[in-house]
């Protein structure tokens, strides 16, 4: 069975090395185990390189030819699994000789129990989402499943090509063209869609498995170095590569696609400008995508990677109006230039490639349906074919012009049928290049991530989200069910739930994204589930402007508390800091009032002893004196002054009154400048020195004017 071959291979793969970019130099050594079991059921047999490239591509799907085997008949024989029937030769044949046995190194045993984990999870994550259809797996089947998606991821073969065409009733009931398109993978939509679920959950979740996941689709992408056209090459760092980007591609790069798909294809187109390469978009493309997002905007349930980026807000419908009416701007902002050229243009240029297969090209676009898309493709596919003017080249970065698409069945119709004209070699690279091709080169040729994981994990979420996106085909089985009810009401639900992102998803979870698994007895609750998501969002928001209220009433209410004890604080230093001047004054005016106490009192000594020294003159005088009056005047007057000086009259300067005091106290204090705060104090004079009187402190808001009292 290919899944159980799949399987084994990546898992030897997987742990021979932990990651790409280390350990060996030569990265095809690492896809020689896919071979394996092809050899084994050859040994003993000649090896024969037709046959080995045919049986590869019936088990794996690749485009493998001879010139490819080539580049493995080396390695296969260090490997031991061929033996040259004559050494030293270099023309040899040589003889399948493979070990009846296939050891299982350590680091494989590991790598078998990792994977298996995986598978473990993978199949709780599927039962948990609870689809309607149910698909029982075993642990092993998931595994097989997860490993044949994540190798064959966004992969196409030109099995692809054999294109079949009917006519029958479409999931609407209508009779139209059905085109059916072979599956490079044998998985069903609806395992596709739990491989796409499961690894896009697990990338935003639970970066542990991301990790083992992204190391599993990197094996996928070492594929790509050997299919098509690719040889191995050396590291590339100038080239003079035009790329032209296909309007899907442009898209993603405008972030118009959502923020994966932008993450996903702005690295390689940044790194295509750092070595030299120049990116343009013809003016049909420009046209065509104009119409895309045109489309999007009209459409009352629109679908795919635009309406879902609307639908998760990763994008303003503004900017997609805008982008709609003129992208060229925001194109060239991003080193896109915009190119105006007609297939009528540059006749020189025609007999490269003439009308006639321009003819061919187009009659092989079957598969598009759309008239204005297949002419597009089919136009600009001419004009990149007569830019080459007959150039073929093996090297990628050496092709002179390609276009980049993401439309993996375009570009091997055009591969194809450019190689059955016979203007292109099988080996050479196809004006057409996929864009996981031109990732893949680029990973390995020119350093962009060699060594990490971050280009396929890159991939992979981008790949998700396009698989996941909700599909025409359900959301019209939806509304057939909606439109047999004829409940306007209903009607209405369904076109703002379809552009409700979890809505949405809810829906394309419940069906896995398969039409056929809506059903009468099932619709109603598939509309209610849909419900729920939106139901729910609505009281997350209700109880997210709660929370947001509450949370701003808590800030507010801590901003007043803070400025409250702000304030207090405030205050309570202004009141130490009035005490503490308060205090100083005091000490000042204390200090004021012994000063003029102690000159008051020198002033009062000094006019003591002036009286006292008078009143003994005159006492004395009457006996120098020989007239009776003058001599009783004297005695008299020396008694009087004696009386004064004794008993400390102000007559004779013998003490100071309280008017004279508090004069000269605030004739000193304005001398020094004191008389502010002398004002502050309500003072005592009781003859000899001044005293504070005792009264309570008053307000801090008192002015000056108000004395301030205190002890």
């Amino acid at each position: 069975m290919m899944t159980k071959d799949l399987t084994r291979s990546a898992a030897r793969i997987y742990g021979a090395l932990s990651a790409l970019g280390q350990g060996s130099t030569d990265v095809l050594e690492r896809l020689i185990p896919f071979f394996e079991p092809i050899l084994r059921t050859h040994v003993g047999e000649q090896f024969n390189a037709d046959t080995f490239a045919e049986e590869v591509r019936n088990k794996y799907n690749w485009n493998f030819n001879t010139d490819i085997v080539e580049v493995f008949v080396p390695r296969l024989v260090d490997a031991g699994w061929l033996a040259p029937d004559v050494p030293d030769s270099e023309n040899s044949t040589h003889t399948i000789n493979l070990s009846d046995q296939s050891k299982d190194s350590e680091s494989e045993a590991s790598a078998v129990e990792s994977l298996r984990k995986i598978a473990k999870e993978f199949q709780e994550f599927s039962e948990a989402l609870s689809p309607l259809t149910a698909i029982p797996r075993t642990v092993e089947e998931f595994e097989d499943i997860l490993i044949e998606w994540l190798l064959y991821v966004e992969a196409f073969s030109e099995k692809n090509i054999d294109i079949n065409i009917s006519v029958r009733k479409d999931d609407t009931g209508t009779i139209r063209n059905i085109i059916e398109v072979p599956r490079t993978t044998s998985l069903r939509d609806e395992e596709r869609f739990l491989c796409a679920r499961f690894v896009e959950s697990s990338i935003k979740n639970n970066p542990g498995t991301a990790n083992e996941l992204a190391k599993i689709a990197s094996i996928g992408l070492l594929t790509e170095v050997i299919q098509d056209f690719v040889k191995p090459q050396g590291i590339t760092d100038n080239s003079n590569l035009v790329v032209y980007l296909d309007a899907p591609v442009a898209l993603e790069l405008l972030g118009a696609s959502g923020s994966a798909a932008q993450a996903n294809t702005t690295p390689v187109i940044k790194e295509l400008a750092r070595i030299g390469a120049r990116i343009n978009i013809f003016e049909q493309s420009v046209d065509e995508l104009k119409q895309s997002l045109s489309a999007v905007l009209k459409n009352p349930r629109p679908t795919g990677p635009t309406a879902q980026a609307l639908a998760r807000g990763e994008v303003l419908k503004e900017f997609i109006s805008e982008l709609a009416v003129r992208p060229e701007p925001v194109l060239e902002r991003m080193g896109v230039t915009p190119v105006q050229r007609t297939i009528e243009q540059y006749p020189n240029e025609h007999p490269f490639f003439p009308k006639e297969y321009r003819d061919e090209i187009f009659n092989a676009l079957k598969f598009q349906q759309n008239l204005p898309a297949r002419e597009h493709d089919t136009d600009i596919t001419t004009l990149v074919m007569r830019q080459r003017k007959g150039r073929t080249s093996r090297d990628i970065f050496n092709s002179n012009f390609l276009i980049v698409t993401r439309n993996g069945l375009f570009a091997q119709i055009v591969r194809k049928t450019c190689v059955e004209l016979g203007i292109q070699p099988r080996d050479t690279v196809p004006a057409v290049v996929h864009r996981r091709v031109l990732a893949a080169s680029m990973w390995l040729r020119t350093g962009l991530g060699a060594d990490g994981l971050e280009i396929p994990k890159r991939m992979l979420l981008a790949n998700c989200e396009r698989v996941l996106a909700i599909r025409p085909g359900v959301v019209n089985a939806v509304k057939k069910f909606t439109d047999a009810l004829g409940d306007e009401e209903k009607s209405r639900q369904l076109d703002l739930l379809i552009q409700q992102d979890r809505s949405a998803q809810m829906l394309m979870d419940k069906t896995l994204g398969a039409s056929s698994s809506i059903t009468e007895e099932n619709f109603s609750q598939l509309f209610e589930e849909m419900l729920h998501p939106h139901l729910e969002e609505i009281r997350e928001q209700s109880a997210a402007a709660i929370a947001a209220e509450k949370n701003q009433a808590r800030v507010n209410m801590e901003r007043a508390k803070k400025m409250i004890e702000t304030e207090k604080e405030a205050r309570n230093t202004d009141r130490r800091l009035a005490k503490e001047i308060l205090a100083e004054d005091k000490t000042a005016i204390i200090a004021l009032c012994e000063d003029v106490a102690e000159q008051l009192a020198r002033r009062k000594n000094i006019h003591r002893t002036l009286a006292l020294g008078l009143a003994i003159t005159l006492a004395v005088a009457p006996f120098a004196l020989n007239q009776v009056f003058l001599s009783v005047f004297s005695v008299i007057s020396s008694i009087l002054l004696t009386y004064l000086t004794i008993s400390g009259s102000s007559l004779i300067g013998a003490s100071t009154t309280e008017k004279r005091a508090f004069q000269k106290l605030q004739e000193t204090a304005e001398s020094r400048r004191l008389a502010t705060k002398l004002r502050r104090f309500t003072l005592e004079w009781n003859g000899s020195e001044f005293t504070l009187r005792d009264s309570p402190a008053v307000p801090l808001t008192q002015t000056d004017s108000q004395p301030l009292k205190l002890f």
